[in-house]
């Protein structure tokens, strides 16, 4: 039988059986100390990996190790949590007090600038804020407190020191002279209803009131400017046999959200 010269297994083999015999006889031990050189980082690097799967995988084995990585990545999300809540109480603050900077700059009141430090649930219908400015601040009774968008949310009741008590315009007894912007600037007296809306008295029965109407503080017998916006009529309550009709205001602000206030000193 005629072997092909040019088969690719015959070649395979001599070249097999002529890299054993040169090895046998010791004429490939130069090249092969060079490629044992070559190769020994790459290998030890595999041996490497390789430990490091075995590690790893007695690791994920071991509850109490997967526990420990369970916490710690619990903790790192409660870090992160509270890092993004901050940073979103900052940045709410911050545009509050641009806010307030730019109220103050549109008119020639003086303003000082308070944070909401505690709900004051002592007072009538718990609708109390406590702010951490006081008397040295020039703060007094009867003072308008504003939001940050110059809608009145209610005045100051009491000063100390530091500190000073404030009752929203829905607190029962928080009176506010007031006005409606319509043709006849019909006005009348405002009083928190329950600490929920406002209510709007003393209004003459001859008066045209409409739902959607604008109220505004009058700016009468007090230390309140006029022009304050308190709300808007949402109902109106108008019997024939009363002297006054009366109209619910609902505040334009939720006064559950206020953390940063200003009190006007005229």
């Amino acid at each position: 039988m005629k072997i092909k010269k040019d088969n690719p297994l015959i070649l395979a083999v001599v070249v097999v059986g002529l890299l054993l015999f040169f090895h046998g006889i010791g004429w490939l031990r130069p090249l092969e100390n060079i490629l044992t050189a070559a190769v020994k980082p790459l290998a030890g690097v595999l041996y490497g990996w390789g430990g490091a799967l075995d590690r790893a995988a007695a690791d994920e084995s071991d509850p109490a190790v997967l526990k420990a990585r369970i916490d710690d990545l619990n903790n790192e999300v409660a870090a992160l949590t509270v890092a993004s809540s901050q940073a979103a109480e900052t940045a709410d603050e911050n545009r509050k007090l641009r806010a307030l900077v730019d109220f103050r700059a549109e008119h020639d009141w003086q303003t000082v600038a308070a944070a909401v430090i505690a709900r004051d649930e002592a007072a009538e219908g718990g609708r109390g804020l406590i702010i951490n400015r006081g008397s040295r601040d020039g703060l007094r009774s009867g003072l308008a407190v504003v939001n940050e968008s110059g809608l009145i949310v209610g005045q100051v009741l009491e000063t100390k020191d530091a500190t000073a008590q404030i009752c929203l315009t829905t607190s029962p007894h928080c009176q506010l002279a007031a006005a409606l912007q319509n043709q006849a600037k019909t006005q009348g007296l405002t009083d928190g209803d329950l600490g929920l809306t406002i209510r709007m008295s003393y209004i003459p029965q001859l008066e045209k009131v409409a739902v959607g109407d604008t109220v505004i503080t009058s700016g009468l017998g007090g230390s309140i400017p006029r022009g304050l916006v308190i709300g808007r009529v949402t109902s109106v309550k108008n019997e024939s046999n009363e002297v006054w009709q009366e109209a619910t205001i609902e505040p334009l602000v939720d006064l559950n959200r206020l953390t940063v206030v200003a009190v006007i000193i005229p």
